[in-house]
């Protein structure tokens, strides 16, 4: 049959202009977010769509942990976070219908562009964590330099995170990051017991952290399949500058 264009479901790729990203975003899933009581629907930036294929990063970081449990060499496919990306947080955050809605993907794992640390085996996963590569992606409304500050891959923690440990820039001294978080990638650092990030003013650190560091954020990613309609909803939209809109107009009080 006829391939789908991107307009099938009402979602577009990435857009910019005047150096301002603006993304589609969606509801997909429920995570805690304001509290730890509490779930609350996910809310996604579309990076980009083809056809019924969605690749999709959290709007927020949404919780706090290691790249991996302890010190030692290791590559994503090894990782604690991965196996608790995979696990935890995929039964947490969705139900088994929307489980099946996420596709496995193939996450290629390169080594780190600019040290050569080893990137490990491929893997293939349900959730998982963008890389230096896909975090300089201008295709997915990032900036293309990855290191130097960015608003394209500045990201806010969720109060869960905060409650979790995320460290959360609170400086009065810069404006415009209050409340920006580290989000982890999966990328190695600039050595094996390293993995890199992202800093609260959207620079990528293509040396990182170590990997036992629990104050980075998690802020997954995933493919969704968009032909499960039922299961996931429009969200307007969201710029780099921090704007969003709603998907639907704020209705005028009737006086009476």
């Amino acid at each position: 049959g006829a391939a789908e264009n991107t307009s099938s479901y009402g979602l577009s790729n990435p857009t910019i202009s005047n150096d301002v990203t603006t993304w589609d975003c969606i509801y997909f899933g429920n995570y805690y977010q304001s509290n730890s009581s509490t779930k609350e629907p996910i809310k996604w930036r579309v990076l980009s769509v083809n056809g019924n294929d969605a690749f999709l990063l959290a709007d927020q970081n949404l919780d706090a942990k290691p790249y991996n449990e302890e010190y030692t060499d290791v590559t994503w496919a090894t990782c604690t976070l991965r196996t608790w990306l995979n696990d935890t947080f995929l039964n947490t955050a969705f139900t088994s219908a929307e489980q099946v809605a996420i596709k496995n993907t193939t996450v290629v794992n390169d080594d780190n562009p600019y040290y050569d640390t080893e990137g490990g085996e491929n893997t293939t996963d349900k959730v998982y964590l963008l890389s230096i590569a896909e975090a300089s992606n201008t295709a997915y409304g990032f900036n293309g330099e990855f290191r130097t500050e960015s608003e394209t891959r500045e990201a806010k923690n969720t109060a869960y995170a905060k409650e979790c440990g995320a460290w959360t820039f609170t400086s009065t001294e810069y404006t415009g990051y209050e409340g920006n978080g580290r989000w982890w990638l999966r990328s190695p650092g600039d050595g094996s017991g390293d993995a890199s990030d992202v800093g609260s003013n959207g620079y990528g650190s293509s040396t990182g952290f170590s990997v036992y560091f629990d104050g980075d954020a998690v802020r997954p990613a995933l493919h969704l399949n968009l032909s499960s309609s039922t299961l996931w909803s429009y969200a307007g939209k969201v710029t780099s500058k921090g704007e969003s809109g709603s998907s639907q107009a704020t209705p005028t009080p009737t006086q009476t």
